[in-house]
């Protein structure tokens, strides 16, 4: 049977497939445009900032079982949920003074065609179970246009970025010689199994520390996941701990202890933020250029499918879960008020889940393609009526990544995302205890037992490769054996290239960057990480 473990490649989730370029049709319709030689130098119409509320997609709610039998070892009709989501092409507008705009999107199938009005789809609030059977059961049902027009291409695999799955349920960029087809196109669903269990817990060596706090789910089609997410098809899936529970039902009520019982913010004060880049034609249609081969960037930033929308907030402490769904633009995001100047905040957590100590007032942080970060502001230091923002200071030029080095990103430009208007004082039961989830770094002895694998990234040949190898979906680069350490070294060489890379099913430690202790964000002992910048 194929494991994910004897398959595992480095193959990185946004970031990388935005940089092979694809060939596509020259007719497009209304909501998609492709670039042209002279069209370098479009720019998106100018709307009038902050008029519009922050989207927040909807949590998604079961349906009565159906038949799954790709899953039947994880079943159990008495404990396990069971979802639908629709994939589809629809209309929605980013801004009350565009016009819409045509994109593909996830919708819950109980939503009427043509009534889901969000650009994200819907949020999942699932628990960690520690029962096998209490997890969930995702069907996802192909509905785009098999005559698409336009960049993108309709036959998906849909990956639940940051968990721990078995393998069928991993979303694999293509189909596997002598394996189950990953890929479904217009007219064919695919069910996916996520047990929502510790790792090691089959084995009865159950890890608490490897629990992921902020997942995402989103397109992973080989070579198309760029275009594909670029349209619309990614979405929140938010999980919360509790040791003692046997079912998957949500336990983020907002009485802010959902996630063992840390008095966390939760419920209403937990607010996801997904940040993009977009360019927009004068008729709202989307504009892209699968021909830039540095990666395609837009000319306006985006958030929960928004151009620069508000927020009301109340005088208490909010949980922020930021998610960089961008194609090639990285972020470096500070809180600052009405005059500019930063706020301090506290941060929690990262795409590794929650670290083990809160790191306390920091004021910025830099988020690459497809990682998450997470933070606590307290409103009550402010007063009613008081205005923040969101602010990006980086001001990437290209698809290669921003000037300056990963501990020094050159800041060029400030661009304020969202805005934040605070409100009336309501009581505050949460907390950011000091201790979050503790675990040990790695010993000395366990890291001298490690073998080491060393993998490069470069571009040869006008694409992309790993140790002078293209990627091959049939061929394993490494096969990594249970229960023994390793260390991998990741080198990019790739000439001026930012790289996130994401490595499937498994947590990681930064050792070192550049043979230096990494910042404390991803630093081992504090901080687990999915997805990695070089």
């Amino acid at each position: 049977m194929f494991t994910r473990r004897e398959m595992l490649r480095l193959w990185a989730a946004g970031g990388a497939a935005t940089l092979l370029p694809v060939t596509q049709k020259n007719h497009l319709p209304l909501g998609f445009r492709q670039a042209t030689a002279n069209e370098n130098q479009l720019r998106s119409p100018f709307v009038t900032p902050f008029i519009d509320p922050l989207p927040l997609p909807d949590v998604i709610e079961s349906v009565p079982l159906f038949d799954a039998p790709e899953c039947d070892d994880f079943i159990d009709a008495e404990k396990t949920n069971f979802y639908k989501v629709v994939t589809e092409e629809r209309q929605v507008q980013f801004h009350s003074e565009l016009p819409p705009t045509s994109i593909w999107g996830y919708r819950p199938d109980y939503v009427p065609a043509g009534e889901w009005n969000f650009v994200m789809g819907p949020t999942f609030k699932t628990n960690i179970c520690q029962d096998i059977h209490a997890g969930l059961v995702v069907q996802h049902i192909n509905n785009l246009p098999p005559d698409h027009q336009g960049f993108g291409h309709p036959e998906t695999s849909v990956h639940l970025h940051g968990g721990h799955h078995p393998s069928r349920s991993d979303g694999f960029p293509g189909n596997i010689d002598g394996q189950l087809p990953f890929l479904f196109g217009p007219g064919e669903y695919y069910n996916y199994c996520y047990p929502m269990l510790d790792p090691g817990f089959v084995d009865n060596v159950a890890d608490p520390s490897e629990r992921p706090a902020t997942l995402w789910y989103h397109d992973h089609a080989e070579d198309f996941t760029a275009a594909n997410v670029y349209r619309g098809l990614a979405g929140f899936h938010l999980v919360y701990e509790d040791p003692l529970s046997t079912s998957i039902e949500p336990l983020d009520t907002g009485d802010e202890t959902s996630d063992r019982g840390l008095h966390l913010p939760s419920g209403e004060f937990d607010i996801p933020l997904a940040l993009q880049d977009k360019t927009f034609m004068p008729d709202g249609s989307l504009f892209y250029n699968p021909f830039d081969h540095d990666g395609f960037i837009g000319d306006t930033l985006i958030v929960n499918g928004a151009i620069k929308p508000f927020l009301e907030v109340k005088r208490r402490k909010y949980r922020f879960r930021f998610l960089n769904a961008a194609n090639a633009r990285f972020f470096q995001v500070f809180l600052i008020n009405a005059n500019g100047r930063t706020q301090p905040f506290d941060m929690i957590a990262n795409d590794g889940g929650l670290f083990s100590r809160p790191l306390r007032n920091r004021r910025k942080f830099l988020i690459g393609m497809a990682e998450r970060y997470e933070i606590v502001v307290d409103f009550r230091r402010f007063e009613t009526g008081d205005a923040l923002y969101f602010e990006d200071r980086l001001g990437q030029r290209d698809g290669r990544g921003p000037d300056g080095d990963f501990n020094r990103p050159k800041r060029r430009k400030r661009t304020r995302m969202l805005k934040l208007i605070v409100g009336e004082d309501v009581d505050d039961p949460s907390e950011v205890p000091d201790q979050l989830r503790p675990f040990e770094p790695i010993s000395a002895d366990r890291l001298a037992e490690a073998e080491v694998t060393t993998f490069e990234f470069e571009r040869r040949q006008g694409a992309w490769q790993i140790n002078h190898l293209f990627f091959d979906r049939n061929s394993p680069m490494v096969v990594a054996l249970q229960g023994r350490p390793q260390i991998w070294r990741l080198i990019n060489k790739s000439g001026g290239w930012w790289h996130p890379i994401h490595i499937h099913s498994e947590f990681s430690r930064v050792i070192s960057r550049n043979g230096k202790p990494p910042p404390l964000q991803e630093r081992d002992g504090i901080a687990k990480k999915d997805t990695i910048i070089l």
